[in-house]
């Protein structure tokens, strides 16, 4: 609750930063979402993103914008109609994305860059109901992004991402994915946002 009453905070003060030069705004989407390493396949759980932003020109094509975002990640499988069975994995990220904006042309940027997440809610049900006894997910994550951003007017932008972690969520027995190293379950998310700038 205290992580989320500090990501509100921030997005509260992003807006007076426009008067220090900087460019400020709040971003909100929505993710389909899988987890490499649970057996299953599929972008098959949705959930939503909502923050704030801060960014700084430092040409005409090179910028740098700083987010703090909520984000649900995790993972599903749908309904078996036969037996009933299903899974699903949800996990509750505060996360800082720092990317790097390259402006391609006058509407269209491409984004790249790290995230660095804290883990604030996660559990994992199925039709038996909650899991318990799991192995536990880390409190932290490392992820990369890439991603196009669209200057859809002075105010509004939309942008599609790519978001995949480069350190696993948790070590787990009998993970099967494709990682080098094959060190247990990895997030994998496709995000599709709005952003308004002040």
């Amino acid at each position: 609750m205290r992580k989320l009453l500090c990501l509100c905070f921030l997005i509260g003060i992003f807006p007076s930063l426009k008067a220090q030069n900087f460019d400020a705004g709040i971003r909100g989407g929505l993710t389909a979402t899988q987890v490499a390493g649970d057996r299953l396949t599929g972008y098959n759980k949705a959930g939503f993103l909502i923050g704030g932003f801060v960014s700084r020109d430092f040409s005409e094509k090179i910028s740098l914008r700083f987010e703090i975002i909520f984000i649900q990640k995790g993972s599903r499988k749908p309904v078996n109609i036969d037996d009933n069975t299903y899974y699903r994995m949800r996990l509750h990220y505060a996360e800082v994305p720092i990317l790097l904006l390259y402006n391609a042309t006058k509407t269209i940027s491409i984004e790249a860059g790290p995230s660095f997440g804290s883990l604030v809610f996660s559990q994992e049900d199925n039709e038996l109901g909650e899991i318990i006894g799991a192995p536990e997910f880390k409190k932290f994550e490392i992820s990369a992004n890439a991603g196009v951003l669209f200057h859809l007017s002075d105010h509004w932008l939309a942008d599609i991402r790519y978001n995949w972690s480069l350190t696993t969520i948790r070590p787990y027995q009998g993970s099967y994915n494709y990682n080098f190293f094959d060190q247990g379950q990895y997030n994998s998310v496709v995000e599709a946002a709005l952003m308004y700038r002040f």
